[in-house]
């Protein structure tokens, strides 16, 4: 693990770095804007743990 990095998985098929995220669409599950560009899905079911790991 690198320091100062916190990774979640969002989704069966994503692990992200929080601290790549650039926004967070609000939704059923939701959407996580990444740095990148990238638009993924957060699964209805990892939200509550995404939402949390953000916070922190």
């Amino acid at each position: 693990m690198l320091p100062g990095t916190l990774f979640v998985r969002i989704h069966h098929s994503y692990i992200i770095n929080c601290n790549a995220v650039e926004r967070y669409i609000k939704g059923e599950g939701g959407q996580v804007v990444m740095k990148n560009g990238a638009v993924l899905d957060v699964s209805k079911r990892k939200k509550s743990e995404f939402l949390k790991a953000m916070q922190a």
